[in-house]
Parts: C-alpha cells; sequence; structure tokens
C-alpha cells in the first residue's frame, strides 16, 4: 500500500510535519524563504555589471522565474475542482479581468500599467505576510491579531517611505511607460505621513521583538524574515530612473522564487493529507528534486506558451510589442494576483 511516507521516502515524516519553528525545516526555510533574497541583485547584475538593457533583463526574468510562479497558481484554483465549489463568485469574475486588460491597453495604456505596479507591489508584501502568519501558527498554535497587525503595518509601510518620494520628485517608468501619479499627492506631506506611519510601526516592531526575547517566546526565523524585508524595501527603492525599475524587478524575481517553492511545498502537503482529487498534481508535487523539476517544467511550458500567444497578438493586431507583452501577461498575472489574495488568506494549507 503508498502512504504518505511511502510517497516520500524516509525523509517523509520530516517534511510533512514540521518541527520547531521552521515551515518545512531550518535548511528549507533559510534557503527557499530567507535566503532566496540574494537573488534581488540578479537583474541589476544584469544591468548594471553585465550592460544588458531594461527590456532584455525584464524579459529574462520573466521567463526564467516569473512567468513559472504565476501559472504554479492555477494548479491550486482553476485546475482543482475543490477550489471550483468553494470559491465559484471569485473564479468567475477573475475571468473577466482579460477582457478589463485588452480595454485598459486599448483606452489608457498608462492607466493600466501604473494600476498593475501598485497592485504587484501590494501582492508581493502580502505573500510575505501570509509567510509571516504562517511564522506566527506555529509560534502560538492560533494568530494574534494585535501581532499580525504590528507585522502587517510594518512591512506593507516599508516599501513606501522612499518609493513615495521617488514618485513625488523623479519620473518613475516601466519599460518605455512613465507611470501616473496624482497631482494632489506630489507633496511632501504624503511622504512626510508615510514615513511617520512606517517609524511609528517599526518602534512597534521593536518593543514586540524585544518584549518577546524577553520572555523567551521570539519566533526568529519570523524576525529574520522581517528584518530582511525591511532592508531590502529601503535598498530598492534608493534607486532611481530606470534602475527603480530594474530594482524592483530583483524584488519580484525573490518573491517568484518564494511562491514556486511554497506553492510546490502546499501540493506536496496537500497530497500527503489526501486532499488532491486529480491526478496529475501528485505527479507534480512530492517530494526530491526531480518531483520539483516536473512542477517548474510544467510552469516553463505554460510559459513558453504564453510566449508564442504574445508573437500572435503581435503579428495579429498591429499593436507595439509593448502592448502586445502587456496584453497577454497581465491577462494571466492580474488572475494570478486575484486569486492569491484569497490563498494568501488560507494558511491550513501550509500550517495545522
Amino acid at each position: 500500500m503508498n502512504t504518505p511516507e511511502a510517497a516520500l521516502g524516509r525523509k517523509a515524516p520530516g517534511a510533512m510535519w514540521a518541527q520547531g519553528p521552521w515551515l518545512h525545516s531550518q535548511r528549507w526555510d533559510l534557503l527557499c524563504i530567507t535566503g532566496s533574497s540574494v537573488l534581488v541583485v540578479v537583474p541589476l547584475v544584469l544591468y548594471a555589471v553585465m550592460g544588458h538593457s531594461a527590456t532584455f533583463v525584464n524579459l529574462f526574468i520573466a521567463g526564467v522565474i516569473g512567468g513559472p510562479h504565476m501559472y504554479a497558481t492555477f494548479f491550486r484554483t482553476f485546475l482543482d475542482a475543490s477550489f471550483w465549489r468553494r470559491h465559484r463568485l471569485l473564479v468567475g469574475c477573475s475571468l473577466g479581468i482579460p477582457v478589463l486588460v485588452v480595454v485598459g491597453a486599448l483606452w489608457n495604456f498608462q492607466l493600466l500599467i501604473t494600476l498593475f505596479f501598485f497592485w504587484a507591489s501590494i501582492h508581493v508584501l502580502h505573500q510575505i505576510a501570509y509567510i509571516l502568519e504562517c511564522y506566527e501558527r506555529k509560534q502560538h498554535g492560533y494568530l494574534q491579531r494585535w501581532a499580525r497587525f504590528i507585522d502587517y503595518a510594518v512591512v506593507f509601510s516599508s516599501l513606501y517611505p522612499l518609493a513615495s518620494y521617488k514618485f513625488i520628485y523623479d519620473e518613475f517608468y516601466i519599460g518605455e511607460t512613465r507611470l501616473l501619479y496624482p497631482e494632489m499627492l506630489r507633496t511632501p506631506i504624503v511622504c512626510y505621513a508615510i514615513s511617520g506611519f512606517f517609524a511609528l510601526a517599526f518602534l512597534l516592531f521593536l518593543g514586540k521583538t524585544i518584549r518577546e526575547i524577553q520572555q523567551r517566546t521570539v519566533h526568529y526565523p519570523k524576525i529574520l524574515l522581517m528584518v530582511t524585508t525591511i532592508g531590502l524595501a529601503f535598498f530598492i527603492t534608493s534607486y532611481s530612473g530606470h534602475q527603480l525599475e530594474i530594482a524592483f524587478q530583483g524584488f519580484n524575481t525573490w518573491h517568484s522564487f518564494q511562491y514556486l517553492a511554497l506553492t510546490w511545498y502546499i501540493h506536496t502537503l496537500r497530497q500527503q493529507r489526501g486532499e488532491l482529487a486529480s491526478q496529475y498534481i501528485p505527479w507534480l508535487s512530492g517530494a526530491g528534486a526531480s518531483h520539483f523539476g516536473y512542477f517548474y517544467g510544467i510552469n516553463m511550458v505554460c510559459t513558453l506558451g504564453a510566449l508564442c500567444l504574445i508573437g500572435g497578438v503581435f503579428w495579429l493586431s498591429g499593436l507595439t510589442f509593448e502592448h502586445s507583452y502587456y496584453i497577454v501577461v497581465l491577462s494571466f498575472l492580474l488572475i494570478h494576483y486575484c486569486h492569491d489574495h484569497l490563498l494568501f488568506t488560507q494558511v491550513d494549507d501550509l500550517v495545522r
């Protein structure tokens, strides 16, 4: 008889029932969750050191990691019958997103790109907040609301003190498109307000952490992830011009690697718990590098398919390559964002 332990091999219990403060294991968490933050320098190295264009860097990151992480979502949503049954309204509404993307691209492309960038920043930080909630569950067995509020406040505000300054005093481009910023918000007061909120949240976070250290209840993996996120948020937003776009692409690289690792692990856990009715997902989710290779490979195939679709739109529509690229990519990417805002509330999928 095939048991979960047999399916995963001798290390199955350690993978299935992660002990201590880690989501999987100390090595896995440090490598895939926090340590993978070193990937933020990859786009900057490609652009500033190796001399590649911003277009090349964006396409390379999208093809190698950004695209595969995006399509990985749909194994947990569109291709999971139980998700369809539980969230018909969300799935139905999300299917209308490609129509809105096409309308936005033809009507006001600049507004579409601006909304995409803002939503992307929220999405990346929401993933960090989700991991922090999972760590909190590992530590306390339940979610402490006040602690979650402080964690959310400091993480979500860390990206915007310097970013708001850039928007007020500089011009920020995604490709050849300048992002919109309301004139009424082009005042130092906005930057001061955002910076003040972050400073207050950070002081509360420091006080909470000191109290937890004194009480010996501090969760060091969670603190490490938070400090890493805050530091990188300020590092990324310290750049200007086209380098700021490339720096944000570095944040996306880290986010995408995290996402692929987490999604594969969640598939593995759900397979062991007998929650996957479909047969293709168990084939893609299991312990070991080979199963992750299958998982990454099928998402890479989806990415290559999207590349062909971009070429078709560009060839047949007469639109610019930039318009064709974003019509296809955002049609899938914004569905991915929509679904993930729900998936990032399902802590039980990762920690029980």
